[in-house]
């Protein structure tokens, strides 16, 4: 008797991992549709007529005066923003997934231009930074190109993919790298909430630095349609598979319970 509500338990409780899972994967789906969503209903304002509160602004973006674009850690490319995602394939019992293992975002002080003003964008740390991506994958046991090996061991938070050699044959992790930049001269969108500081000689000047009311801060090289239609997308697929998973596991747990 004692055996038999162990092993209900047991059963019930690696189930309910599937239903956890499940749950977190709809919230995010979730979530992703709504962005898409707000970016869709949210009006585009010319950069005059920005007020502080909720704003989607599209534009040329540029350096302020200040500042220099950087060297993108990878390419070298001139840059204004600079994203690099690392992924590292884990097989499982349907094959594989990619996931991500590191993702850095760095960013020089700059200005978008929509031809009636320019304003200045300051993205948080947490901001969902979408740029298009040149992706480099590496096989396991292959080493990645030499800039990528430089940026690797220039990068403490990211470790060297593992690899072991039998005789004529290389295994180990298998790696995507992926760099995105945003280059001066390039058109990107912003979705973000401006507030208003101090410009000099009592002049008050919007900056697009914080999120929306809602946790949006957006800021991409990609069109407001090609953003909306990835979330709207990306959104429904995970709460499809959300919904997959928590109606298995819950299937799952309560079968013990209900059949043994």
């Amino acid at each position: 008797m004692v055996e038999q509500l162990l092993f209900k338990l047991a059963w019930s409780g690696f189930s309910l991992i599937f239903v956890v899972v499940g749950l977190y994967t709809l919230k995010t789906g979730r979530e992703q549709r709504s962005r898409g969503k707000r970016m869709e209903e949210t009006e585009t304002t010319a950069v005059r007529d920005l007020q502080p509160g909720t704003v989607e602004v599209k534009g040329t973006a540029h350096p302020t005066e200040e500042a220099t674009p950087m060297q993108s850690p990878i390419t070298g490319t001139d840059a204004l923003v600079s994203e690099i995602v690392v992924e590292r394939w884990d097989s499982d019992d349907e094959g594989g997934h990619w996931e991500t293992i590191h993702r850095d975002v760095q960013t020089v002080p700059t200005v978008v231009d929509d031809g009636t003003g320019e304003v200045r964008v300051d993205p948080p740390s947490d901001a969902a930074v979408n740029t298009d991506k040149t992706r480099t994958e590496v096989n396991g046991g292959d080493d990645p190109p030499e800039p990528i090996q430089q940026y690797v061991r220039e990068e403490s938070e990211l470790d060297e993919a593992s690899g072991h050699q039998f005789g004529p044959l290389s295994v180990g992790e298998r790696r995507r790298y992926a760099e995105g930049v945003v280059e001066p001269g390039e058109e990107v969108y912003v979705l973000g909430r401006a507030t208003e500081e101090q410009a000099g000689w009592g002049e008050r000047a919007s900056v697009i630095d914080e999120p929306t009311a809602s946790g949006e801060f957006v800021f991409s090289d990609k069109s407001e349609e090609e953003l909306v239609s990835e979330n709207k997308w990306s959104g429904t697929l995970m709460m499809a598979f959300g919904g997959l998973f928590t109606a298995v596991g819950s299937v799952f747990a309560l079968f013990p319970w209900l059949v043994l």
